[in-house]
């Protein structure tokens, strides 16, 4: 019965190709974006959880 409604649908074959493109796209967008990052900003995002471990950090956050 589905198979049937898409069938009676014109134009519908594009859809899969369209989605297809798109999620290659984007999928090669991000891993462009990844090998491009600064890897100063990735050093630094790497410890964020831990701020106190950061290489060259000092104590920029004292609590009194």
């Amino acid at each position: 019965m589905i198979h049937d409604i898409l069938q009676s649908i014109s134009g519908i074959e594009i859809f899969p190709i369209i989605a297809l493109i798109l999620f290659f796209i984007i999928f090669l967008a991000v891993i462009i974006w990844t090998v491009l990052l600064d890897k100063e900003h990735i050093d630094k995002m790497k410890y964020l959880p831990l701020e106190s471990t950061y290489p060259g950090n000092i104590e920029k956050h004292i609590d009194l």
